[in-house]
């Protein structure tokens, strides 16, 4: 594998954890399909605070009609950009549980920017894009259709596997199945 790397840290049953979770009201997916872990230091104790993309303002966006009834999505940046590694301390309703196990495992080894958990539903793609960082990949819950790609390669994340994402180059997930993926997905740099 060129972009992707398996990685030997600890298996741990975290969809039951998130189903606990949400059944008992503590979390719940928000318009745009994720849920944050990690919150800044001087920021609110907020799952929803981490989330969404901190360089772009999808919600401003628009789509724009042009010749021939082709469209252009427009999305402005936003105002104030904060640090992905900014983004470091655990969210208080996670103290406790297994998620605060993989912040702790985690922060053992990487340095930690955000960590959210992102749900894509059926038939979704995102945009071909890259980040400033990689990203570590834990896949909760997937499906034999759902595959990223980054760069020329293709690859459908094994359930339970941790994988290292070289997201510094362009890349894009797709879900061609017929039920929500989750992956729990933490921003980081090597110690």
């Amino acid at each position: 594998m060129k972009y992707f790397k398996k990685l030997d840290l600890p298996h741990l049953d975290l969809m039951s954890e998130m189903k606990m979770l949400i059944e008992e009201g503590s979390i719940k997916w928000n318009d745009i399909n994720q849920i944050g872990i990690t919150t800044t230091q001087d920021g609110p104790d907020d799952i929803y605070y981490g989330t969404g993309s901190l360089g772009m303002d999808w919600g401003a966006g628009e789509v724009v009609t042009e010749e021939y009834g082709n469209t252009k999505l427009i999305i402005p940046d936003r105002p104030s950009i904060k640090s992905e590694f900014d983004f470091n301390k655990l969210c208080s309703v996670y103290r406790g549980t297994l998620f605060e196990e993989v912040y702790d495992i985690l922060s053992q080894k990487y340095r930690i920017g955000r960590i959210r958990l992102m749900r894509l539903e059926p038939k979704v793609c995102l945009s071909w894009h890259y980040d400033f960082s990689p990203r570590i990949h834990l896949p909760i819950k997937t499906q034999e259709q759902c595959f990223m790609v980054i760069e020329d390669e293709v690859l459908h994340m094994e359930k339970d596997n941790w994988y290292l994402a070289d997201t510094t180059r362009y890349h894009t997930v797709f879900n061609g199945g017929f039920e929500s993926r989750i992956h729990l997905v933490a921003v980081i740099e090597e110690k």
